[in-house]
């Protein structure tokens, strides 16, 4: 999510809102990447965190509203396509097949990678949205970090869709599952090209 920036950093409506809801974003997945991090075995870290982190995405779905209705900058259709990925992800997946997700190590892998990026990513918003200048380290993990998180999110989503597709007796489930698998191929290159450009443009600023 890009929110606008305001030529000035006066408090409007719209610019409260958004710190507000990037705040709470941030410390929600702060907990959750805090809880993977102290967290043994995947049994025990899905037990804590499915319905935490279930809500905590579903809360996303505001941000493809914000793209819409013009709040921020990000393009509709980009958001669109990561949060229902995820969303799909923690109901159809995680939240459906328990013995798929619980104990396999993808679903721990899978939120540090999504925590880790959200936590930056929110508070880079926060520090913005705030009228506060950006450190250099925040701007360079905001926009550096998917080079490694994307690989790790990804490959462990793709897995347990696999695993619950193999598992399913329901074929028109398996199927669907299945339609998800093969829309990785484009959509993975294609949310992984939009990053390395709004990197070279946002680290190419003075």
């Amino acid at each position: 999510m890009h929110p606008k920036q305001d030529p000035a950093p006066q408090f409007s409506p719209k610019r409260a809102y958004l710190l507000l809801y990037n705040a709470i974003s941030s410390l929600l997945w702060l907990h959750i990447l805090l809880t993977v991090l102290t967290t043994k075995t995947p049994a025990s870290t899905y037990t804590t965190l499915e319905p935490w982190t279930r809500w905590t995405q579903t809360l996303a779905v505001a941000e493809i509203l914000h793209s819409a209705a013009g709040l921020t900058r990000a393009p509709v259709f980009t958001t669109f396509t990561q949060v229902f990925g995820r969303c799909v992800q923690v109901w159809t997946i995680n939240y459906a097949f328990p013995e798929v997700t619980a104990p396999s190590w993808a679903y721990p892998s899978m939120l540090l990678a999504w925590s880790v990026a959200d936590t930056v990513r929110y508070l880079y918003f926060v520090v913005m949205l705030a009228g506060l200048s950006i450190p250099d380290v925040l701007r360079w993990l905001r926009y550096s970090l998917f080079f490694v998180l994307y690989p790790i999110g990804i490959g462990s989503e793709w897995w347990m869709m696999y695993n619950a597709a193999s598992t399913t007796t329901n074929v028109l489930v398996a199927g669907i599952f299945y339609f998800f698998l093969a829309l990785y191929v484009p959509g993975s290159p294609m949310m992984y090209k939009y990053m390395v450009k709004q990197r070279a443009k946002t680290l190419s600023r003075p």
